[in-house]
């Protein structure tokens, strides 16, 4: 259980996004407020991440910043939960990269500075999706790194010989899924993998969806909205016409099965691709990039999320610290090394312009498939608001979802549970909830 769970105290906070942008609740209690950073002569920083190619970054940094110097500690294993202890303790490095996701329950717990009085008008860089994910109630957090705006690969030659269209709405996604499946029973338009919520958080995403939102002086739950009805209405078809194989994803199995040609697409995030050629090299030439299907009259993208850079509670130089990150993160310096050495896809607007970023992959044919992403990044909702809970709904999503690929439930009664187990999460941690 993590460790904001032990923590009953009523807190609360509202995210400033569509969902919650008419609520006039304040943070109370739930924040740490800019420090005092009149530091006199050189500082250091200390910096714990995990993304490839940082410390290159940092070099770069450091040869053209001689007052403000970086120590990077590269975060491997589980270092990511020595991260609340040491905040707590008053141990923490200055910088720390984490996952959006994990924002809310920090701050709740009072684990994360405002930098709101150092990034003026940084926003303005940034996509409209990942700069709300940062900021809450008017006060901003953390400054976005990447993220995973989604995009629909698929493997071009099967599409090509059964003569079957690259579906560009939900609706033909069905109908290529049914005419695939006519033409080779042995071919399937996806996977269905209850072990990867991402795939699910995508969609739900796209559509306008959330799992929380703010009403009041109270957080809801929203597993079980329309948004996510209406996913699992397309999920459960796929599955009852057995249109979609059911298998854990990242596992040898998995690979086996892309290799083998009996997936023909996955809708997934910018970061995926990497992977693919990874583990399935021998079908170089063969996977091309579209754009995800769309839902009826909206031409939103979905996203699975991404890292942020936070300024922990404590830190005493505050001001060169969201100078450093904010420079690590909108530069076009530092994002040509990020996405150059570590094939980050970034949240600032400059790096989605960027060459680097926009460059020919030969694993899918020469395509230029990051102007697939790039363009779906600036599309993605701002509508979705992480809870303090995240963690626990994604793995209670899992477990239900193993029970759907059982066929021992449906996707509907799933939602249901879920959301039911929610409420009990945020009422448990001492949240009010409605």
């Amino acid at each position: 259980m993590p460790m904001m769970a032990r923590k009953r105290t009523k807190k609360w906070f509202v995210p400033t996004l569509a969902a919650a942008a008419t609520s006039a609740l304040l943070l109370a209690g739930c924040s740490t407020g800019p420090a005092d950073t009149s530091a006199d002569g050189p500082v250091t920083l200390e910096f714990w991440g995990w993304a490839t190619g940082l410390e290159s970054a940092v070099e770069a940094w450091n040869a053209e910043n001689p007052d403000i110097q970086v120590d990077f500690f590269r975060m491997t294993g589980d270092d990511g939960a020595k991260v609340p202890p040491a905040i707590d303790a008053g141990t923490a490095p200055d910088v720390v990269q984490m996952s959006i996701h994990s924002l809310a329950g920090h701050i709740v717990n009072n684990r994360l500075t405002d930098i709101t009085d150092y990034v003026g008008d940084l926003g303005d860089e940034f996509t409209e999706s990942s700069w709300g994910g940062v900021s809450f109630d008017g006060a901003v957090y953390a400054v976005p790194q990447d993220s995973g705006p989604t995009g629909l690969l698929y493997r071009s030659d099967i599409f090509e010989k059964y003569g079957v269209a690259v579906p560009t709405t939900w609706a033909e996604y069905l109908d290529a899924a049914r005419a695939l499946k006519a033409a080779d029973p042995n071919v399937y338009i996806a996977q269905f993998s209850p072990n990867e919520t991402g795939l699910w958080l995508e969609q739900v995403w796209q559509n306008g969806g959330t799992w929380n939102t703010i009403d009041g002086d109270a957080w809801t739950v929203e597993v079980d909205n329309q948004q996510s009805q209406e996913v699992a209405a397309i999920w459960q078809t796929l599955l009852d016409e057995d249109l979609v194989k059911v298998i854990d994803m990242w596992t040898p199995e998995y690979w086996a099965e892309i290799n083998a040609g009996t997936i023909a697409s996955i809708n997934y995030a910018a970061w995926f691709p990497a992977l693919l050629e990874e583990n399935a090299g021998g079908l170089s030439g063969l996977w091309s990039v579209a754009p995800t299907p769309t839902f009826p009259d909206s031409d939103a993208a979905g996203e699975t999320g991404g890292s942020v850079d936070v300024v922990p509670a404590g830190t005493e130089n505050v001001e060169q610290a969201v100078e450093f990150i904010t420079w690590l993160n909108s530069s076009p310096e530092s994002l040509e090394i990020l996405i150059g050495e570590g094939g980050l896809f970034p949240t600032a607007i400059t790096g989605l312009e960027s060459d680097v970023l926009l460059s020919e992959e030969e694993y899918f044919g020469g395509q230029v498939i990051n102007e697939v992403f790039a363009d779906a990044a600036q599309k993605v909702p701002n509508t979705w608001v992480d809870g303090p809970n995240y963690d626990l709904t994604q793995d209670a999503l899992k477990d239900a979802f193993a029970q759907v690929a059982n066929g021992n439930s449906t996707f509907a009664e799933a939602l249901a549970s879920v959301q039911t187990q929610t409420v009990g999460i945020l009422t448990d941690m001492g949240l009010n909830v409605r």
